[in-house]
């Protein structure tokens, strides 16, 4: 099993001091003191009593909890989530709520007993409406853990990325450390070895430079993981003796056994199966009685190719049996029913959120409304009592329901021509894509909003299709359209979350790469010109190749002072690359 599941709950409680309840205060103690910290928390609970604000309890038992799981603590646990369940009660407080679940979920996961990525999802939906950044990017990497823990790679790789650009945003070099570690528990489930190796070093670099010098081995024992397979089998070696030394020393029992398991794989792959298998067996006997069942599973299996590698084959086929048993305990029909109930209600959650403000909107002209048509019934209840002017009364009442039905009428023809226009002022008609003035209005806010000191700077791409004129007047304007909707179909699956993209004009492009840096706009670059040109084009589309050229610059704020003059830098930047031969990148000179 590759190391996310610890790192996943403790490494999201990193200390920041500005804040003063923050679920990050305890992690780099959950990691090398667990059972000093469980220790001091209850110390400290006991000495505050009824005097501790809520939401140092919750920072506290959260801290507990995570060091509970480190340390194979059932007792610990069981106190931290139950005190989180009652501070969710009496406080009312959501954060509370799903750090019990959150927990429970890992446990679960670990064990191999109940619906642990339910309980994530659960407890995922009660902080959705959460405007708290930190409580966000906390929120969405459990969740992403839980999923990678699963080994569901494909629904944790976008929440794991999201958590990556969560905690970037948040200059959390901790956050984003752990994150790119989940990235590459994802990637190591999907077999892309190389791949999961490349995010593991970035995710030990960003410990390293948090000097958490103890995660950076912990990482290092997934890390041998894929060397195993890349075939540097002494490498790997060494990286899990170094890990599991750490463990025992911490007592993080779970890790301790998967670096275990790790060394006997090394150590058959170096051509000692004999003592690869011996090592093995004494792992699932550790596993067998921590009860951590989850990870027994992993255990077994390879235990059971240790076992005929060693010419055991009556233990190999036992292991696989007593593994698919276990398995088939936990990954039920009904539970895998309940899971996908649980994300599509997650799902629904989200686009409720989005479109609240639209609706809240729309009940204040419901409100309206219905104040104008009370109005006219007390008229019309006027009008009846006065016998005397019958005729006028009919007519004044019979006005007004008039009036009403119009008001009515209008609203709705208003709401629809708005969002019509919207839609319209906004949108390319042809690519469906944000067009210049909706890129001018993003562009605009970015550049006006504050930014921190040691943020990155902005970048921004400006792409041309190269020859696009010669496609337009060889193949006609229909067959050039439909290239521009092969690029737009491209760029949308290829850009960043966190950039916007747009198109500004014919055949140019604009991507808007909010605090990425000069470096990283560059590389965004680059795949962007690499993928068009290997883009495989409709048989019936007569181009034979399509390639873009691109020009990048950063706003420093200096040459680069405004939305005109970035403008200007990218789209010279754009001329350079078009100069010297297409299908190329360029940098602007004027700004870096």
């Amino acid at each position: 099993m590759l190391r996310g599941a610890w790192l996943g709950l403790l490494l999201t409680l990193m200390a920041t001091p500005a804040v003063a309840t923050s679920m990050n205060a305890f992690r780099e103690r959950a990691v090398t003191d667990p059972h000093g910290l469980i220790d001091a928390v209850r110390q400290q609970l006991d000495q505050a009593g009824i005097e501790l604000p809520p939401a140092r309890e919750r920072e506290l038992l959260w801290g507990m909890g995570t060091a509970a799981i480190n340390s194979n603590d059932d007792a610990a646990l069981a106190e931290a989530t139950l005190r989180l369940d009652g501070l969710a009660t009496v406080a009312n407080d959501p954060v509370a709520a799903a750090a019990a679940g959150f927990l429970r979920a890992r446990h679960d996961i670990a064990n191999g007993v109940g619906d642990g990525l339910g309980e994530a999802l659960k407890a995922a939906d009660k902080v959705l409406g959460e405007s708290d950044p930190e409580i966000v990017a906390w929120a969405r990497f459990q969740l992403c853990d839980a999923y990678a823990l699963d080994e569901k790679p494909a629904k944790a790789l976008p929440l794991c990325r999201q958590a990556v650009t969560a905690y970037r945003a948040l200059n959390d070099d901790y956050g984003i450390g752990d994150a790119e570690n989940d990235v590459g528990i994802a990637l190591a489930t999907m077999d892309r070895v190389d791949d999961a190796a490349a995010t593991y070093e970035r995710s030990r670099q960003y410990f390293a430079r948090a000097k958490a010098e103890q995660l950076v081995v912990m990482v290092g024992d997934n890390l041998a993981q894929m060397y195993l397979k890349q075939g540097r089998a002494r490498e790997a070696l060494a990286l899990s003796r170094a890990s599991l030394k750490q463990e025992l020393a911490t007592g993080r029992i779970s890790d301790a056994l998967n670096s275990s398991a790790d060394i006997a794989r090394a150590e058959a792959a170096l051509g000692r199966h004999r003592e690869a298998y011996e090592q093995m067996r004494k792992v699932v006997a550790q596993a067998r009685t921590a009860g951590i069942n989850g990870q027994l599973v992993d255990m077994l299996k390879v235990e059971s190719r240790l076992a005929e590698q060693a010419g055991d084959l009556r233990q190999a086929l036992a292991d696989e049996r007593e593994a698919a048993r276990l398995g088939s305990a936990v990954d039920t029909p009904a539970l895998r029913a309940i899971e996908v109930e649980l994300e599509q209600r997650y799902a629904a959650r989200e686009k409720e959120l989005r479109i609240s403000e639209l609706e809240h909107a729309n009940e204040l002209k419901d409100l309206q409304l219905k104040a104008a048509e009370a109005d006219a019934a007390r008229r019309r209840e006027q009008q009846q009592r006065q016998r005397l002017v019958n005729t006028t009364i009919a007519l004044l009442a019979a006005a007004l329901l008039l009036i009403v039905g119009l008001l009515a009428l209008l609203l709705r023809a208003q709401r629809r021509h708005a969002a019509e226009l919207q839609a319209q002022t906004l949108r390319d008609p042809l690519t469906g894509m944000a067009n210049r003035r909706a890129f001018q209005q993003r562009a605009t806010e970015l550049l006006g909003s504050p930014r921190e000191a040691n943020a990155a700077p902005h970048v921004l791409l400006l792409i041309d299709i190269d020859h696009f004129k010669c496609i337009n007047d060889s193949i006609g304007h229909l067959q050039g359209d439909r290239v521009l909707r092969l690029l737009t179909d491209y760029l949308r699956t290829a850009v960043y979350d966190c950039c916007f993209v747009a198109r500004i004009g014919g055949e140019e492009f604009a991507v808007l790469c909010p605090q990425a840096g000069l470096a990283a706009g560059m590389r965004l670059a680059e795949t962007l010109r690499a993928g068009v040109a290997a883009l495989v084009l409709p048989q019936d589309l007569p181009v034979a190749r399509l390639t873009i050229s691109i020009g990048v610059a950063q706003f420093d704020g200096t040459r680069c002072h405004d939305l005109s003059s970035w403008m200007r830098a990218a789209d010279l930047a754009l001329y350079s690359a078009k100069s010297g031969g297409r299908d190329r990148v360029e940098a602007s000179k004027l700004a870096g």
